[in-house]
Formats: C-alpha cells, sequence, structure tokens
C-alpha cells in the first residue's frame, strides 16, 4: 500500500502546485522524517523564529538529519558523549542528568519539544555532554549534522542569528542553575527559583512548572527534605503553597536567604 507521504510527496511535485509547497514534501520516499507532520511544531522551535513553514521545510531537505526514536527511559545521549549533531525534540520530551560525588542524580533541565538539546555544547575543543539525556515519554529527535549545521549558518544568516541567541538564553540559563547549586541551604535554592518565578510571571502569584519530585531531583535533594523545608516557610510565613500554586507573601524575607 502507498503511504500518505509518498502520495503526497508525488502530488506536490506536480507542476500545476507552487514551489513554497513543494518545498515542504518529503526529502525522498525512503526518508524517515516527513516535515508535513512536524511542521508547527518546528515553527515553534527558536532556531526557525521568523521562518515560514516553506522556508523550514527547505532548511530540512537540504540538511543532513537524521531521526530517532527513544522509548520512555531510554538513554538519548549519555554523559561525556561527544556530541556531532543538534538535537531537535519534534515529540515528547528528556531530562538532562548528571551525578554528583555521593551518587545523587541532579536533575538540571526538562526539555520539551519543540526544543533543542545541548546546544551550547555542539561546538567547542571538548564538546562532550556534561549531563545525560534521558526520555521521559516516547520521544522523537531530529538530528542535523554539525557539517550541515555550519553549511545552513552560511547560507541562512536568520538562523545564525537564532542559535546565537539560543546559546545566549542556554548559558545564562545554566549560570543561574550553578547558582542554585552553589547555595547551601535547601531554603535558599527554594528561595532563589521563586524569585526567578516572580520575575518571569511578574507577579507574587504563580504556578509552578515542574512537580516536586522534579524541583527535588533539580536541587540536588530528597523529596521528604524539600517537603519539610516547604512547610517550614509556609509557617514562618515566606509562602503560602497550594500544590503546584504558589503565593509570595513576604519577598523580602526570600530575597534575604539568597544573599
Amino acid at each position: 500500500m502507498v503511504s500518505f507521504a509518498t502520495s503526497l510527496y508525488h502530488m506536490l511535485q506536480m507542476e500545476n502546485f507552487p514551489e513554497k509547497y513543494q518545498s515542504i514534501a518529503p526529502c525522498n520516499d525512503a526518508c524517515q522524517f516527513c516535515f508535513l507532520d512536524y511542521a508547527d511544531t518546528l515553527g515553534e522551535n527558536s532556531l526557525f523564529k521568523r521562518l515560514q513553514p516553506y522556508e523550514i521545510g527547505v532548511i530540512i531537505r537540504n540538511s543532513q538529519h537524521k531521526v530517532r526514536n527513544f522509548a520512555k527511559g531510554d538513554i538519548v545521549a549519555s554523559q561525556g558523549d561527544t556530541l556531532h549533531s543538534l538535537m531537535i525534540i519534534v515529540h515528547g520530551s528528556v531530562v538532562g542528568e548528571m551525578m554528583d560525588y555521593d551518587g545523587r542524580i541532579l536533575r538540571v533541565e526538562h526539555i520539551k519539544a519543540p526544543n533543542t538539546v545541548a546546544t551550547v555544547f555542539l561546538f567547542g575543543e571538548n564538546n562532550r555532554l556534561p549531563v545525560s539525556v534521558v526520555a521521559q515519554e516516547d520521544t522523537r529527535v531530529l538530528m542535523i549534522s554539525r557539517q550541515g549545521l555550519l553549511d545552513l549558518f552560511s547560507k541562512n544568516p536568520v538562523v545564525l542569528q537564532n542559535f546565537l541567541d539560543i546559546m545566549a538564553n542556554r548559558a545564562q540559563f545554566l549560570s543561574r542553575q550553578m547558582k542554585i547549586l552553589g547555595l547551601s541551604s535547601i531554603k535558599g535554592k527554594i528561595a532563589h527559583f521563586l524569585m526567578e518565578q516572580i520575575k518571569k510571571h511578574n507577579s507574587l502569584e504563580f504556578k509552578l512548572p515542574i512537580t516536586q519530585n522534579e524541583l527535588a531531583e533539580m536541587f540536588g535533594v530528597t523529596r521528604p527534605s524539600l517537603g519539610r523545608t516547604l512547610r517550614e516557610m509556609n509557617d514562618e510565613g515566606f509562602i503560602q503553597t497550594k500544590g503546584k500554586e504558589v503565593k509570595i507573601l513576604n519577598k523580602g524575607k526570600l530575597a534575604q536567604l539568597v544573599r
């Protein structure tokens, strides 16, 4: 039976179809990635900001790319691996994890489609992953080779600018994460995280973007220790929490914990 993608590929190659629609057809009959299935997802990826869907289609078709599928719990990339390709999550999500000297697993970040993975470690003399990347659910990753990306940069300044913006944003994020991990007390880690959320939402009331289990893994502490500290901060009048809902009662005291 002829697949829908194959039929569409041949149909879009007909001369009476505009060129911009031809450009988003699958690369060929054997291609394992159909751009048409992920046009909206890739359009939301920061790498392709300010580009039209058919322009992104041209980029995918003309770049050295492949696709890999991962089941929940699969290792997408291991700590210490050398990166050879840019990884773009087109479906699902992954987490970055690293082990400290005591053998505890620290969750650095939870990354969902349509974001890129480990962008800042793609280039450089020692471009090895400092964390392991693990699928949190069934996940599909589009990979564009490093050389393919360099070729793309030389042809498309918009993509180059977007990539530089991503790298700058990632560096700032990692800097904030290192600051959190450098704080000695759990209260200090929680306070720093909550101050970031206040800034992000421009409000003293917001919903936590992750679960308490994920927060504990991010801070490198146990879930009971995190829960106990949150209860203490509630009792002391710093915050008021209910599930993921948080209300900041004393921003000044919270800020003092970070100093």
